[in-house]
This record gives structure tokens, sequence and C-alpha cells, in this order.
């Protein structure tokens, strides 16, 4: 296996998965999130970004895993105490490569990314219901630091 930063020729391989991950969330959260199809824009923007990466795993020639990370920084308040960080925006193994450690070596590599880059902390946000990927976090050293509460007015 093969866990790297994703270049321009990686963006075809990568569609797919997004894909996935895009239904997954939608058969979570179908009120915020939406089945749809990804044709490469989304991964082009951020593989060009200066601050941001997709890290991929390779098994057989095939992209099995996806993190979508992007430095980060707190905002100039005076009551804020300034970091620079990394955010996880989006982490996938596709289904019939899980529970086979992919996941682990993405976010080891996050981490190192991170460290590379003298960030001092790794954020991420996940959907209150997807229990098996909150365990997942719960075992990588991830704790709760707040909760985004969400009054609906429909």
């Amino acid at each position: 296996m093969v866990i790297r930063v994703a270049m321009e020729n990686d963006i075809e391989a990568l569609c797919p998965l997004l894909t996935e991950f895009f239904a997954y969330n939608a058969a979570l959260q179908p009120m915020y999130c939406t089945d749809a199809v990804e044709t490469g824009e989304y991964p082009k923007s951020i593989i060009e970004s200066d601050d941001s990466d997709f890290i991929i795993a390779i098994e057989e020639d095939i992209v099995v895993g996806f993190i979508h990370i992007n430095q980060m920084k707190t905002p100039s308040y005076d009551a804020i105490v300034p970091h620079s960080y990394a955010e996880i925006m989006a982490f996938m193994v596709t289904a019939s490569f899980r529970k086979k450690g992919i996941g682990s070596k993405l976010i080891d590599f996050a981490k190192q990314w991170s460290r590379e880059r003298n960030l001092d902390y790794i954020e991420l946000m996940s959907l209150v219901n997807a229990e098996e990927a909150n365990k997942f976090y719960d075992n990588k050293d991830f704790t709760s630091v707040s909760y985004i509460r969400r009054c609906s007015l429909l």
C-alpha cells in the first residue's frame, strides 16, 4: 500500500471515491447532504491549492481512501489564543477496503503532514450518527472539544 499526496493525474481515480463519499453522507443526513457525482473540479481545486491537499491510499493500483486536509489559522481576536492547525474536511476509505488499517495509515500521514507544517493540532467535524467513524476517531486520539448545534426553522 502507498500513502501519498495526490497529484493532478490522480483526479480521475479520486472522482468515484468522492461520489461514494457524497452518497454515504447523503444517506446519513439527507436534509443537509446530497448525493452528487464528482466531476473533478473539487479535487482539482484542492490539488492546485498551496494550503490544502488530498492524501490518498493506493492498493493494487487503485485509490481506495482519501483525506482532504487544509492548513488553517484561528481568527485574530484578542480573546482567542492564536493557533495554526489542520482541518480534515473529508475522509473516507471505500467500503470494500475498510477494517484493513488503511484509515489509520491515512490519519498517520495527516499527522505527519501537519507536523511538517508546524501545526498545533488536527481538527475535524463528524456526523453524530456516523457511529463507526466516531469510534475510529476516538481510537485515534481525537477528542470532542465543542458541539455544533442546529435549530431547524423549516
